[in-house]
């Protein structure tokens, strides 16, 4: 997750959930990861029912990353200027993507992966800007597209900011997501006569996580939205199960961010997240543990590869079992801490870890 503590800890404590949120979304993240087996799926295997529940519950994870990025950086304008906002955007995550992709890369070349004859500028260039070192760093590149867009949310006036941003993303949601959901549903071939491109793709999460932080939802609310959530995550681990199995590999009808069991169900989590984090915060031991592991939150997604890859050389994991894709975040993580740790300590090294 973008790693802004400075910048929530302005906010004050009614907003201190946000940690909490940050944490929640690292730890779905690498689940979804150590369960990545759900998509070698060939209609044989039986480990993939547990598998298809456990990518439809964690899928949120993405959605909260990008949500949270929203609520963090929409006032920087606030703090510094533009130019100061890209140059931090830089040392925090540009800088670290390239480091860690060109570690990749020499990993690639110690296992065998890569042979030293097939480096070229040329080949270097396309696997950073291509996402060839590391597969799970896609959402580097999104993250990217939102930096560069954010001035010009971030420029709405405050006191119309709710407006605007919620008229976007109903628009959005509608003429993006929904209408071609429906179209992909029903084989229609009608033409949906809008696309909002000021928020296409990933940028719909930004200001929709902007829109669910400042709005304080009443009990009825939030009783519809955890509704129509549940019903979403259903319809997206029951529709999946069943087009797969008749296909006998994948059916992603019902998968992808910008898709309606997506949008509906992440809303819902976040908005049961907002309330439990809340309550999380306000008990001192746990608010300590959870700002303690938020600090490595960013590192959670930056480093993961690096034992997710270890993990596929070590034949006594069974990658499949459900100990493993259940159980390995819980010990990933405090690695992944402890090692953030002491590079933190080392002064020419700490950039690359922020």
């Amino acid at each position: 997750m973008e790693k802004e503590a400075p910048e929530i800890a302005r906010h004050g404590k009614a907003t201190d959930y946000i940690t909490f949120v940050i944490v929640v979304s690292a730890f779905a993240v690498l689940t979804l990861h150590t369960n990545n087996c759900f998509w070698f799926y060939t209609g044989k295997e039986d480990f993939w029912f547990s598998a298809n529940i456990i990518e439809c519950v964690f899928y949120f994870a993405v959605p909260l990353f990008f949500m949270v990025s929203g609520i963090t950086l929409m006032d920087f304008f606030d703090r510094y200027s533009m130019k100061r906002f890209f140059a931090r955007r830089f040392m925090k995550t540009m800088l670290p993507f390239l480091v860690w992709s060109l570690v990749a890369m020499g990993i690639d070349l110690y296992t065998g992966k890569r042979v030293w004859s097939d480096i070229t500028v040329k080949s270097v260039y396309q696997g950073l800007t291509g996402n060839g070192f590391v597969s799970i760093y896609w959402f580097f590149y999104a993250l990217f597209i939102m930096y560069m867009c954010m001035p010009l949310y971030a420029a709405v006036e405050k006191s119309k900011r709710m407006l605007v941003f919620s008229y976007l993303v109903i628009a959005t949601f509608v003429f993006n997501i929904f209408l071609p959901f429906l179209k992909n549903m029903f084989s229609s071939d009608l033409n949906i006569m809008f696309n909002v491109a000021t928020l296409g793709g990933f940028l719909i999460w930004p200001l929709l996580g902007w829109v669910l932080h400042n709005y304080e939802f009443k009990r009825w609310h939030k009783a519809i939205i955890y509704v129509v959530g549940l019903a979403a995550l259903l319809l997206h681990i029951i529709g999946s199960y069943v087009l797969s199995v008749e296909a006998g590999r994948v059916i992603t009808t019902f998968k992808g961010y910008e898709n309606v069991p997506s949008v509906l169900y992440a809303v819902a989590v976040f908005v049961l997240l907002k309330d439990v984090g809340r309550w999380v915060m306000e008990r001192e031991r746990l608010a300590k543990f959870v700002k303690v592991v938020g600090r490595y939150a960013f590192e959670i997604y930056l480093l993961q590869f690096i034992l997710l890859d270890a993990a596929t050389r070590i034949p006594e994991i069974d990658r499949n079992s459900l100990v493993y894709r259940l159980g390995a975040p819980f010990v990933m993580i405090p690695m992944i801490m402890a090692f953030t740790w002491c590079v933190r300590k080392i002064p020419v090294l700490r950039r690359i870890v922020p």
